[in-house]
């Protein structure tokens, strides 16, 4: 059908922004100094940059630091990637990482070390072949490559506090860390809400994630693993419950029900009101004329409800503010 408008500009689609882009995440924890913190790194050669951030909470306060720089001209298996101020180094493939940042605020130099064998997502695809992907909700079931991997490690080395209450103090840091990297054509305003988690226990850990999308907004696509004794293996069912929007503040608490591939039940509270601290993350550049994509990245003490075993981890919750509802769950 011929319109009126027919000859003038149109909306813009939401394809218009689907964008590549490859992403390391890094999780740094440190309970026992209260030392808690992200450094993350975005490349985005369709744009022609890439954007850095560190952000810190040291001892309750928080330090930050971003930058946005060219794509650049030596990219393909570089060993290092970051700014000037802050970088990551890969030392040994899947075993260390060396983690920097010298900014305003803060000198960190960190060793990060291999904890537990590195995860690849294809593998929880694999061992779930009747369930939705998170390739489908991030890239819209266009069968681009999703690639997603994760880790977690130990870190050690120092923190040298230059501004702050604690200015010209040194921590020396151990504690646990995780890394993320993944590429893929992913926009986050196509998203609706989602929940990342690094729950590590003593004796254990889990990788679990769940992702709605704007185009199926009552479609969950999980994806998750459990490493212990018995070794690295994939979920088979996760259910993660909480309930808000962001712009309302936090839910008081996130619940990971969880089955491995062998039927082995796990049920993980996060007790987000008590949490030791939150940072945010700006993970993508918003578009013309569309709000930010919300992220919290939250440090919070963890219990295996089956065991009674106490624990922590980061649980990062998001949604989208231009499709949220007052409430939704």
């Amino acid at each position: 059908m011929m319109t009126t408008h027919d000859d003038v500009p149109h909306p813009v689609p939401p394809t218009a922004y689907l964008r590549y882009k490859e992403n390391w995440f890094f999780i740094l924890i440190d309970v026992d100094n209260s030392v808690f913190g992200m450094a993350h790194f975005n490349y985005e050669p369709g744009h022609n940059r890439a954007r850095v951030s560190c952000n810190l909470v040291v001892r309750g306060e928080l330090h930050q630091y971003g930058n946005e720089i060219p794509f650049p001209e030596k990219f393909a298996y570089s060993p290092q990637i970051g700014d000037h101020r802050l970088r990551a180094t890969f030392v040994e493939a899947h075993t260390q990482i060396d983690l920097g940042l010298d900014s305003d605020a803060a000198t960190l130099n960190l060793t990060l070390r291999r904890h537990a064998p590195t995860f690849d997502y294809e593998a929880y695809e694999a061992a779930n072949p009747e369930k939705p992907t998170v390739r489908e909700i991030v890239n819209f079931a266009t069968n681009q490559a999703y690639h997603h991997q994760q880790q977690a490690m130990t870190m050690t080395g120092s923190l040298q506090m230059k501004t702050g209450k604690i200015k010209g103090e040194t921590i020396g840091i151990d504690g646990m860390a995780y890394r993320d990297h993944s590429r893929a054509i992913r926009a986050d305003n196509m998203t609706l809400k989602h929940v990342w988690s690094f729950l590590y226990f003593p004796n254990r850990l889990f990788g679990a994630m769940s992702v709605y999308g704007v185009l199926r907004p009552a479609t969950a696509a999980n994806g998750g693993y459990v490493y212990d004794g018995a070794g690295l293996r994939s979920l088979k069912d996760i259910d993660i419950g909480w309930e808000g929007d962001l712009s309302k503040g936090l839910p008081a608490a996130v619940n990971f029900k969880m089955n491995d591939v062998y039927g082995t039940a796990y049920t993980v509270v996060a007790d987000i009101s008590n949490r030791y601290g939150d940072v945010p993350l700006a993970v993508e550049k918003p578009g013309a004329g569309l709000p930010a994509y919300r992220i919290c990245e939250t440090f919070c003490p963890l219990t295996l409800a089956e065991t009674g075993e106490k624990g922590y981890g980061l649980v990062e919750i998001g949604d989208n503010p231009a499709h949220m509802s007052p409430r939704r769950t």
